[in-house]
């Protein structure tokens, strides 16, 4: 604005000086009636003014007055014009190197906010370096470049983050790592270390933002490369990337700073930037049983259904409550062998597998994953069925249970295992095909006689004849008793006999006994009366203290190999009929 002032205002000056001078060369004389020339006394009377005027507006010029003394009007006009812009640029140059800092620091001059602008358009840049298993600190990297390794198994322990800021804008940036056993550290900046050094932990997540005037005017974009996925999407400000609860390792990390209005930038997809680890709680399941109905839904490692009461299993159902927003993708299906159905559909999460008020039992059961569930998890199972009693845990997919010899099952536990971690239990046995015992003819003897004039509550009937020192166990109903095991014990010695009399079990439990010894595996049916193990040596199920059988032995209890003292805990029930005489 100042040039164009000072320019209009020479411009006018020059006018000025035209309009002044030109009478002295165009009006200087005048013509009368005959037309001769004569002198206009007015108008010389003027110009002596003017010409005093003139003198006095160029006093300070010697080079303006010759100028005008001894030049043409045109001539005249152009030059002092000339001279004049002339000397205005040179003017206006001094006043542009003087007023420079002045012009900046004032906030209503146009060119001090253009220059700013231009100095604001500068990039800021990220630099960041990992520490990494085996190798330790690696070179830097920026904006956008890949720190850390990507298929060699390696994970990321630590990460220093800094920012280039070449900007005016006040700010830095803060981040925060996830540690395997120690979880979220506290936020640290420009350049400090995050993580762990020489206590061989991975990173399994990140976050990060820009702090300050900074995150008005950019965007820091972050995306890692975690175990057994790869590439997680791109993520920004604030935002998690990795895994939480996974136990899974980062291995490589990428960051790039846009400017908010940047069109080129990282895309933001639907897809989770981090994943979201399972626990035994999310997992939830319920079932149908006989006589009772639908049973409380129960988590990850609790038994469903009822044991020692011989009521069958008709229908189980199955849930995982995952957070969406970060859930691992795929679901649990699961199916049921059913009595005169066989293999039913699969069904998944939420949906009932097997039948209800039709009094038909299942038989066994399968359970698998799908998706990143499987990728990262192993479901076990295990099933309670009759005269077995619970079978070693199955896996992803197997048959637990039985088929083909019509047998109940009465509970089921599910469980889910990070993938390298161990079982909940013995992985054997999981299965069964072939009937406890096979059934033979019952020897026509005095028990077996006996036995079939005797009821009881359950199918299973046991018959102590403490003379001969034997225990028989006998399967089927009133009058249709089928012996199917014939055991030695050692009933109660004279000084203290064993109970006689018809009587029900009603108890049962792992162990007893005193300083010296223990017993394994007791079925209770009178008072203190017990079925259970020969004596063992105190917490020992390996070294005998006394494994006399065949005689009485006893301080009244009914003693057995272990073998066939935790069959009887396994599998006979609760209300079972027990004859001793």
């Amino acid at each position: 604005m100042e040039k164009c002032i000072k320019k209009l205002l020479c411009m006018l000056l020059t006018l000025g000086l035209f309009f002044t001078s030109y009478p002295v060369y165009a009006s200087e004389y005048v013509k009368d009636a005959n037309g001769t020339e004569i002198v206009n006394e007015e108008q010389n009377e003027k110009e002596s003014n003017d010409s005093e005027s003139n003198e006095y507006v160029n006093d300070n010029s010697e080079e303006s007055t010759e100028l005008y003394q001894n030049t043409e009007v045109s001539e005249y006009h152009d030059a002092d014009v000339n001279e004049v812009n002339k000397k205005v640029d040179i003017d206006e140059k001094k006043q542009d190197e003087v007023g420079t800092e002045s012009n900046e620091d004032n906030p209503d001059n146009q060119e001090g906010e253009s220059k700013d602008d231009e100095k604001k358009d500068e990039h800021l840049k990220v630099n960041y370096v990992a520490h990494v298993q085996n190798i330790g600190w690696q070179n830097q990297v920026t904006d956008g470049m890949t720190a850390g390794t990507t298929g060699k198994k390696l994970q990321m322990e630590a990460i220093k983050i800094s920012l280039d800021n070449t900007t005016p804008y006040a700010g830095g940036i803060s981040y925060a790592t996830h540690i395997k056993n120690i979880g979220w550290q506290k936020s640290v900046a420009d350049g400090d270390i995050s993580g762990t050094i020489g206590r061989k932990l991975r990173i399994e997540s990140v976050k990060m933002q820009l702090t300050g005037e900074l995150s008005s005017y950019y965007d820091i974009y972050y995306r890692t490369h975690i175990a057994e996925i790869g590439w997680m999407p791109w993520t920004l400000n604030g935002q998690i990337s990795g895994s939480v609860g996974l136990a899974d390792r980062v291995e490589a990390i990428e960051i790039r700073i846009v400017k908010k209005d940047d069109s080129n930038k990282p895309e933001i997809t639907t897809q989770k930037s981090y994943l979201q680890g399972l626990s035994n709680n999310m997992l939830t399941y319920s079932t149908h049983v006989q006589n009772i109905g639908n049973t409380a839904w129960v988590s990850g490692g609790n038994v469903i259904g009822t044991t020692g009461q011989s009521l069958r299993v008709e229908g189980i159902n199955i849930n995982l409550n995952q957070d969406s927003a970060h859930a691992l993708s795929g679901t649990i299906m699961y199916r049921t062998h059913v009595q005169d159905i066989g293999w039913t559909d699969w069904k998944t999460l939420g949906q009932y597998s097997g039948t209800s008020g039709r009094a038909k039992r299942v038989e066994a059961i399968e359970i698998k994953l799908t998706g990143q569930l499987a990728t990262f998890y192993n479901i076990y199972y295990s099933s309670h069925i009759q005269n077995y009693g619970w079978l070693g845990w199955a896996s992803n997919g197997q048959t637990s249970g039985s088929t083909g010899i019509s047998y109940r099952m009465e509970a089921l536990r599910i469980n889910l295992v990070r993938k390298g971690n161990s079982a909940p239990g013995s992985t054997s046995d999981y299965y069964k095909s072939k009937p406890v015992y096979t059934p033979k003819p019952a020897p026509i003897d005095a028990m077996s006689q006996s036995a079939q004039g005797k009821s009881s509550q359950t199918n299973w009937l046991i018959m102590t004849d403490t003379a001969k020192c034997q225990v028989g166990v006998y399967s089927g109903s009133y009058g249709n008793w089928n012996r199917i095991a014939l055991w030695s014990c050692g009933p109660g010695k004279a000084s203290t006999p064993t109970v006689k009399g018809e009587f029900t079990i009603y108890g049962r439990g792992k162990s007893f006994g005193s300083k010296t010894y223990t017993c394994w595996y007791y079925t209770q049916f009178y008072g203190n009366y017990l079925f259970h193990s020969v004596l063992y040596n105190r917490g020992s199920m390996t070294k005998i203290q006394d494994g006399t059988l065949g005689k009485p032995v006893s301080h009244g209890c009914i003693r057995l190999d272990i073998n066939n003292a935790k069959w009887l805990y396994d599998n006979i029930p609760n209300g079972t009929k027990v004859v001793i005489y």
